[in-house]
Parts: structure tokens; C-alpha cells; sequence
């Protein structure tokens, strides 16, 4: 098994993460950094000068495209586009509600609705998971060739948390516990695959190292 680290980040402040905060309506282009997120995703890239990243992946999402952009700024990297790294899909309800999603969100119904269920216009417990496990293949084919820096979402990151911490027994149940791992906008996260022994027993595979660094924050 060839060593593969992947620096996994949070898109910057967007407008909608602003205008959820003051709790008000989301603004047209809600989806665009805010001109925090901007700072935040430049403060990234000179976080990230000399961890050896040479290139990033970003969700097709605005918001994560131009953190890429803003992190970029600063490294000169080429930006390439996963549409699998998108954020957690909600549902319809969900959308229409906002800025109040009441018990619309899918952390309410997921943890006890079968795998496969998913509320209209959102994604299942299944579908997100497979997205996730379609990037770590991806990411895994090209071990030793890159360091490589996927910019994602925090619904994005914390299943692929669970996924690394109870592999094939991750189920609905996790995602509540696992959204009590607060993850800050433009946070790094650390994993690396890799083979280990400790106490006599055999840990291959993926390890957390490092979960929502803010020391650039």
C-alpha cells in the first residue's frame, strides 16, 4: 500500500453562512464567499505554503471554487473540479424554510430512516456515502504522484470522518455524534493512509492526523 496524505479544507464564510448567523434571508448569490471567506481562503493558502500541496480539488459549488480560487492566489496550484465533493444535499422543505429549517434538516430524520431513504429533493444516508467513497478511490489511484488538497464542505468532511473512523459499520446513527466535531470555515483536516502497528495489532489503512487546525484563523 503506497503512503497517500490528503489535505481535506472547509469553503471559506460564504454570504449564506453570513446572513445564517444573523438570521436573515439568504441573498441571491448566496452561495459566493462573503469578503471574510475571501480573507479566510488567502489566510489558507499562506497556511498551506510549504506543506508541499501541488494541487487542489474543489466541490463544484461556488463557494468552494473560489476558496480554490482565493488559496490559490497564494500557491499558483492548478484547480481541478470533483462534482462528488459536494455539500450534503437537503431537502426541498429544508430550502423553502430557510433561514429557519425547523425539523427539515437532514440530521432530524437521517439517524433513524433506513440507509437508503432520503426526503424529497435530498440525498440519502447511501447516496453521500458513496459520493465520499467514490473520491477516496479516486484520490487512492493517484497515490505517490501528488499532495493533494480537496476543498469540500462540512457535511462532506464529516462523513468522510465517519468513514475513516467505523469503516464498513458507519451507519445513520454516527451522524448526529459525528456533527458534534465542529469544523470552522477554511479548518484543516488531515488524513493519511498508511500502514501502522501499535500494541501488537495491525492499523492499515486511513488515520485522522489532524481535525479543523484554525491556527491561520
Amino acid at each position: 500500500m503506497t503512503d497517500l496524505t490528503l489535505h481535506l479544507v472547509r469553503h471559506g464564510e460564504s454570504l449564506a453562512n453570513e446572513s445564517d448567523k444573523a438570521g436573515r434571508p439568504r441573498p441571491a448569490d448566496w452561495d459566493a464567499l462573503s469578503s471574510r471567506g475571501w480573507e479566510q481562503a488567502r489566510g489558507l493558502g499562506r497556511r498551506l505554503e510549504g506543506h508541499g500541496i501541488e494541487v487542489i480539488v474543489a466541490s463544484t459549488m461556488r463557494r468552494a471554487q473560489e476558496t480554490a480560487q482565493g488559496i490559490n492566489e497564494v500557491l499558483g496550484l492548478g484547480i481541478e473540479t470533483d462534482p462528488d465533493l459536494h455539500e450534503l444535499k437537503q431537502s426541498d422543505a429544508f430550502y423553502g424554510s430557510m433561514p429557519e429549517s425547523g425539523d427539515t434538516a437532514s440530521l432530524n430524520w437521517m439517524p433513524t430512516a433506513p440507509r437508503d431513504h432520503a426526503e424529497p429533493g435530498a440525498e440519502s444516508f447511501d447516496a453521500m456515502l458513496a459520493r465520499v467513497v467514490r473520491v477516496r478511490e479516486r484520490m487512492e489511484a493517484r497515490a505517490g504522484d501528488e499532495r493533494i488538497l480537496l476543498v469540500t464542505h462540512y457535511g462532506w468532511l464529516h462523513f468522510f470522518l465517519g468513514h475513516v473512523l467505523f469503516g464498513d459499520d458507519f451507519g445513520p446513527e454516527h451522524v448526529v455524534p459525528l456533527w458534534y466535531a465542529a469544523h470552522a470555515n477554511t479548518g484543516i483536516s488531515m488524513f493519511q493512509r498508511r500502514n501502522r502497528r501499535m500494541d501488537g495489532m495491525d492499523f492499515d489503512g486511513w488515520h485522522l492526523i489532524t481535525w479543523n487546525d484554525q491556527t491561520h484563523l
